[in-house]
């Protein structure tokens, strides 16, 4: 009781206090959406754009902001088993120091991404990387590792044909590292300042790219997680399965999003709400409030904003959707291909194209499109928002539009 009374009160406090910055995968609270109100809304490679820097290595793991830093996690090398942890400056994009890491069993490429797809956390003291190697590791703000730890030695190298997928999740001072693979799969819980296991859970089921979320039910911590076929709830102080729901896809790579009690789970061609009110054991049949086959969700995880629930396809088209009812609202050809995965702030939905292009909208149940930003390379990292500026990382460059 304890440990879940604590963990609840840290997340609180985490979360209120540090509004501006973009601790994580998805910025605070691994929601997708940021407090800001003066972001920009129209720009292009030059216009608008405070700096840009050229990105060494491979990477699609997105930046993460903490005050005047920016950390951001990239691989090389023959088999792309050379890790990098940057960290800039972000009024100049200046480098503050550069640590390398080395990875000790290196896994199934996916080119793109290279071992740094997982994207980096942080609570303003420490900065936590995860690579496709499986090493996992905490940083000090001047680079220097505290603790780093060899995931693959311990359970067994990561087998999953395009790389590491999930990204490690804060959840007050513990991580969380979702690992689904043709191995065995396992939650996986670890004190964020020692390194040290809190828990460990086997998970059923196969590849997934997918991350966790912390949700808060009746006072409770419990830790959502979607894999192959399942949704489950996981109890936060101990790890113990307390409810699951079928109907996802074999293989999934969206993560979750929720709005008060509904979790939103998007996998292929099925999207469902699943109520959350503290139920226990198989909850298929009961708490599924409803599913819609036409909203298929392949790569860019959702997003759920205000009442709507906005849905990159894997191509195409993006829609929206009445989230309480899953009635559609509307849905528009605004690009060729989505990879990375939308956000949002004050009355605006940024929605990054993997062409190259950043759709505006305006947030709402009917569709306006305020603005169609051109970068002039490929974007798969999902955006960061802090302190009134965007940042991307595209191709080649991490760039900060103001």
């Amino acid at each position: 009781m304890y440990r879940t009374t604590a963990l609840l009160l840290l997340v609180t406090l985490h979360s209120a206090a540090h509004a501006d910055n973009w601790p994580g995968w998805r910025g605070p609270g691994n929601r997708g959406i940021s407090q800001e109100t003066k972001l920009p809304l129209t720009w292009s490679k030059t216009k608008n754009v405070r700096w840009k820097i050229e990105v060494p290595g491979a990477g699609v793991s997105s930046p993460v902001v903490w005050e005047e830093r920016i950390f951001l996690t990239a691989s090389d090398g023959r088999l792309n088993d050379r890790l990098h942890v940057y960290c800039y400056h972000k009024d100049d994009g200046r480098l503050l120091w550069h640590t390398r890491l080395f990875g000790s069993a290196p896994t199934d490429l996916y080119p793109a991404g290279g071992m740094a797809v997982p994207t980096p956390a942080t609570d303003g003291k420490l900065v936590y990387v995860l690579f496709g190697t499986g090493e996992l590791a905490a940083l000090d703000f001047a680079g220097k590792p505290v603790w780093i730890r060899a995931l693959a030695e311990e359970y067994g190298p990561f087998r999953n044909r395009w790389g590491m997928g999930t990204s490690p999740i804060l959840v007050g001072d513990m991580l969380l590292v979702q690992v689904d693979h043709w191995s065995q799969s396992y939650l996986l819980a670890v004190d964020a300042k020692t390194g040290a296991n809190r828990w460990k859970a086997d998970r059923p089921g196969s590849v997934n790219w997918t991350s966790p979320l912390a949700v808060t039910v009746k006072g409770k911590l419990e830790i959502v997680t979607f894999g192959t076929n399942f949704a489950r709830g996981y109890d936060a102080a101990k790890g113990t399965e307390l409810w699951r729901v079928e109907g996802m896809h074999f293989q999934c790579i969206p993560s979750p999003v929720v709005m008060d009690d509904l979790v939103i789970a998007c996998s292929g061609d099925n999207t469902m709400a699943i109520k959350l009110d503290g139920g226990r054991g198989d909850l298929t049949k009961s708490h599924v409030l409803w599913k819609n086959k036409k909203a298929t969700a392949f790569l860019p995880s959702p997003l759920l904003f205000g009442d709507q629930l906005y849905l990159p396809g894997d191509r195409n088209f993006v829609s929206c959707y009445d989230a309480k009812s899953g009635t559609l609202l509307w849905k528009e050809r605004l690009g060729e291909q989505f990879h990375a995965s939308p956000v949002a702030a004050g009355d605006r939905v940024f929605i990054p194209t993997k062409e190259g292009s950043v759709k505006v909208v305006a947030a709402g149940s009917e569709f306006k499109l305020l603005a169609d930003n051109p970068m002039g390379e490929m974007i798969i990292a999902s955006p960061a928002l802090s302190n009134g500026r965007i940042y991307l990382r595209g191709e080649k460059h991490l760039f900060c539009v103001e």
